[in-house]
């Protein structure tokens, strides 16, 4: 146990015991849903369970990755996307610059060209395979004029809070398997095969994916892993992952449904 702590094995342990806290909750909030049980109905109506559901995650997905690199000191800040200041006194621009990767103006702005066109052409070809999909969903309607399933659009608060959740959590998977690898392309491929396997072992993904109408929001989810592992490797910072997420995510919803008008039939009267 001693050649455990304090070594680079520990930070896979930590991310074991993220990986198996997550498909555990999954499989019993799956179970228990399920059941429909008189108890769970009664937490549902707790008017402070939406806090505590929340405080959890933020835990989980914050606390969880912030405990092991900052406070364990366990792995590399840099393999997440964080440039380590640790023994540097700097002032408040300078500190922030750092931070973002910024403090070299040149070499900062010559990644963040490909950052923005990565990001470009995430959002053209998300204009054009959502209009492909319209094009096939009104094939399968049974009417010309019914409507087309389209997502929902939460407030961009919820939006950019979800961006930085999965961010910080793909990013603390990314940070163990690139210190396994010793090598930046080849764990930021694994990191992607663990995401995959977490949310597979999760019934409630497995379930919706069977659907057309949730699906799709799904498979944006997976697009959005892929294009901040690019990101990533292009750039090696963390916050232009969640920004780049986040403004996606939220034109996505938007984006989604004036297609759908667009692209939709009168009704024969």
């Amino acid at each position: 146990m001693e050649s455990l702590w304090n070594s680079p094995a520990e930070l896979g342990w930590w991310i074991t015991v993220s990986f198996a806290l997550y498909v555990l909750v999954a499989n019993l909030l799956w179970r228990v849903q399920s059941a429909r049980s008189d108890w769970w109905e009664r937490w549902a109506c707790w008017r402070y369970a939406p806090w505590l559901r929340e405080s959890l995650r933020f835990l989980y997905y914050i606390g969880l990755p912030y405990a092991v690199i900052v406070f364990r000191r366990v792995g590399q800040p840099a393999y997440m996307g964080i440039p380590p200041l640790a023994g540097r006194s700097l002032g408040p621009a300078e500190l922030v610059l750092t931070f973002l990767g910024l403090a070299r103006p040149a070499e900062a702005w010559r990644m963040l060209w490909s950052a923005l066109g990565v990001t470009a052409s995430a959002l053209a070809l998300t204009v054009l395979l959502n209009w492909w999909y319209t094009r096939a969903l009104r094939a399968l309607s049974p009417a010309d004029h019914a409507p087309l399933p389209s997502p929902d659009s939460p407030p961009w608060w919820i939006v950019f809070r979800e961006a930085v959740y999965l961010q910080i959590h793909w990013a603390f998977y990314r940070s163990g398997t690139i210190l396994l690898t010793g090598d930046y392309y080849r764990g930021t491929v694994l990191s992607l095969v663990l995401i995959g396997a977490e949310w597979f072992l999760d019934p409630a993904w497995r379930a919706d994916l069977g659907q057309p109408s949730r699906a799709e929001v799904l498979l944006a989810r997976w697009g959005l892993a892929l294009i901040s592992a690019l990101l990533f490797y292009l750039t090696r910072m963390l916050w232009v992952g969640i920004v780049v997420h986040g403004v996606l995510a939220w034109l996505y919803a938007p984006l989604v449904r004036g297609l759908r008008r667009a692209g939709r039939k009168p009704a024969v009267t």
